[in-house]
């Protein structure tokens, strides 16, 4: 399609190869409709018609962002991994959710593994045929190489489909959502004033701990209070419940999961974090209600600057997922099943404890807490969670990857 457009003099190649991403992406989604229906589920033309346009709209959004920018090819490899990885978990939360509502047998409660097989399969194939065919053409003729990369496209993405189809049938969970250590409330003689105690415990230093942005200037004070406060007494305060028995592991998301689920959780997690900041303040550019009241200042020794880079960032993941994914589902399950009243609740919580970086900061870290949340409720373990929040915090603060190079 793509080569029978452009014989056209002066087609657009940009529009030729939405065209030809578009077509490939519509056959996928219709593959997938006619492989639910073989294995017995109800595929009614609306639902081959939702599947179809996704997976359309996947590929043709997965590659427009690579015609507006420029830059090295490492950086163009990262964009295009970036962008098809994206828009690929969008196409296999579709499909996963689909299935679930049209087959009998499909049980599943947390499609994480199989969305993130999709997403990530979705950017290798992507860059993977990129690499081949910009190889291959220095030694065959360019059609020629371009043929097997797309081939190799098609192998890599049509064999991680299949593999996230069966995986959705694996990976179910029986019984309530709830994970262990999360009960609702009952006559059963808890006292809800040891659930209130710990969880101004552990939020209010949060809250309180932005002043020292505002009023602190010296950096050896200012780590001194921000260790202190979010990092050492959360941890403590966690660690002497659990050591007194007074709550399980599970109810701060400390549980066992499989090896994929933890990598497409660790996965999904850093991609959908990056993915909100780069689009995020650039969205909220011109959103001024209020501007940052302070900031961290400057570290001027080399050495503490890479302990908190690094050891710092870490225990940030840590004990902000302890605190505002753990125990405030905890918290507030005991109150409610809702999903979306868990998720929205607890990421307001999350984003106002940045309330002294300007409402573009709360907003972002409230998307942010939100996708980190409904990873937890799905997966009900927070490791690989703790893990994507170090990821995202690191390459920002490190500035690994410069902020709008996805949207400039």
């Amino acid at each position: 399609m793509g080569v029978l457009l452009l014989l056209i003099p002066g087609f657009p190649i940009r529009i030729a190869a939405q065209a030809t991403a578009g077509i490939i992406g519509l056959v996928g989604g219709l593959s997938y409709a006619f492989l639910i229906r073989a294995i017995g589920g109800m595929v009614a033309w609306k639902h081959t018609m939702i599947l179809t346009v996704t997976w359309a709209l996947s590929f043709v959004f997965g590659i427009t962002p690579l015609f507006h920018t420029s830059g090295s090819v490492p950086m163009m490899l990262l964009l295009t991994f970036f962008s098809f990885a994206v828009f690929g978990a969008l196409g296999g939360m579709v499909t996963a959710r689909l299935m679930r509502s049209v087959h009998h047998g499909v049980i599943a409660r947390d499609f994480t593994p199989s969305i993130g097989i999709w997403s990530f399969s979705f950017g290798f194939a992507a860059v993977a045929s990129n690499v081949v065919g910009e190889g291959l053409k220095m030694f065959l003729p360019e059609w020629i190489a371009w043929f097997i990369a797309f081939e190799a496209m098609a192998l890599i993405i049509g064999s991680a489909g299949g593999y996230s189809v069966v995986q959705v049938f694996r990976s179910g969970r029986h019984g309530n959502d709830a994970p262990a250590g999360i009960t609702h409330r009952s006559s059963s003689g808890e006292k809800n004033g040891l659930y209130f105690i710990v969880l101004m415990t552990l939020c209010l230093p949060y809250y309180l701990n932005d002043f020292s942005d505002i009023y602190v200037k010296d950096w050896r004070l200012w780590l001194a209070i921000d260790y202190v406060s979010v990092k050492l007494l959360p941890f403590l305060v966690v660690f002497l419940l659990i050591h007194t028995k007074k709550m399980e592991p599970s109810a701060f998301g400390l549980n066992h999961q499989p090896a994929i689920t933890f990598l497409a959780a660790c996965f999904i997690g850093t991609l959908s974090g990056i993915f909100i900041e780069q689009s995020g303040y650039l969205f909220l550019n011109n959103l001024h209600v209020y501007p940052p009241l302070g900031k961290m200042p400057e570290i001027a020794s080399p050495f503490w600057q890479w302990l908190d880079l690094t050891g710092g960032l870490l225990m940030v993941g840590i004990c902000e997922e302890l605190v505002f994914r753990g125990y405030l589902r905890t918290f507030i399950a005991r109150y409610t099943k809702r999903t979306s009243i868990i998720v929205a609740a607890s990421a307001l919580a999350f984003g106002l404890i940045h309330w002294s970086a300007g409402l573009e900061k709360v907003m972002v870290t409230s998307a942010v807490g939100a996708v980190f949340m409904l990873l937890y409720v799905r997966t009900h373990s927070l490791p690989a969670i703790m893990l994507a929040h170090f990821a995202v915090n690191f390459i920002d603060s490190a500035k690994l990857i410069p902020r709008f190079i996805f949207f400039p």
